[in-house]
C-alpha cells in the first residue's frame, strides 16, 4: 500500500497549562507533517549540542 504524501491528516497536541488540559489540533498533509518532524528533530539535536 502506497502512502499519499498529499493526504490530509489531523495532528493533535496535548499538554497541561496551569493544571488544565489544553489540546491543539491542526490539519496538514503528510508531506508537511514529515517536514515539521524533521525540523523538530533538528531543533532537538541543536539543543542537545548546546547543553553538552
Amino acid at each position: 500500500m502506497d502512502i499519499d504524501p498529499d493526504e490530509i491528516v489531523t495532528v493533535e497536541l496535548s499538554w497541561e497549562n496551569d493544571g488544565l488540559p489544553t489540546t491543539y489540533t491542526q490539519r496538514v498533509t503528510r508531506r508537511q507533517l514529515g517536514n515539521l518532524l524533521v525540523q523538530v528533530d533538528d531543533m532537538a539535536a541543536d539543543t542537545e549540542d548546546r547543553a553538552a
